[in-house]
């Protein structure tokens, strides 16, 4: 925006420029950024942030969205979910650590100790099982169990399990193709569903 100052136009209008040198009103073309003047690092800034993106757009449809927007103070919860998701991404915006990703976060507590594993007797299942803190509120009693699988190229959606915090494990059957499951993501939903906690990737 220019301004007249001591009867001189300073400032940017458009595309050009008002300055002054010496006393002398001074017009000038405003600098373009191209492309081509970006350097390295800024394309591949700009080639994470679509990356990330474009991984953050595929939940646009499922339960994400409700979670990640319940746990943002302003009801971003989209930039949210990116933040969270971005130290999973290399800078050139491939996806290299997927324990870092997150799926679901929020304010309900998680338990400080919970492991899980495939059933040896059956592969199809996973023994899941945490130890529920004493102080813990009964409010949060009948929280339930959620779950997210991830194999090597994609993730699915959350889903329930049917199972409550106050069991303190369960066996669960996972989705579809077990065999090619490498790890799993669990985290807990408010018994009336609005509330969720943060949640923790576990490999399998």
């Amino acid at each position: 925006m220019a301004r007249i100052k001591e009867g001189l136009l300073k400032g940017r209008v458009g595309r050009v420029v008002y300055s002054e040198w010496k006393g002398i009103e001074v017009v000038k073309s405003a600098p373009q950024r191209s492309k081509n003047s970006w350097s390295e690092r800024q394309l591949l800034h700009r080639q994470r942030f679509k990356a990330i993106s474009e991984y953050c757009g595929k939940y646009s449809h499922t339960l994400i969205p409700q979670i990640w927007n319940l746990a943002a103070e302003n009801g971003h919860g989209r930039n949210l979910f990116l933040k969270a998701n971005t130290p999973a991404f290399a800078l050139d915006g491939q996806l290299t650590a997927v324990e870092k990703l997150h799926f679901s976060a929020g304010e309900l507590p998680f338990p400080q100790q919970i492991t899980a594993k495939r059933q040896d007797s059956d592969p199809s299942k996973a023994e899941v099982h945490w130890t529920n803190d004493e102080n813990l509120s009964s409010a949060y009693s009948h929280d339930e169990l959620m779950m997210v699988a991830g194999y090597a190229d994609h993730f699915t959606d959350p889903v329930a399990t049917g199972v409550i915090r106050k069991s303190g494990g369960a066996l669960i059957a996972l989705p579809a193709n077990p065999e090619n499951i490498t790890g799993i993501w669990l985290f807990f939903r408010a018994y009336k569903k609005d509330g969720y906690s943060w949640d923790l990737y576990l490999g399998l």
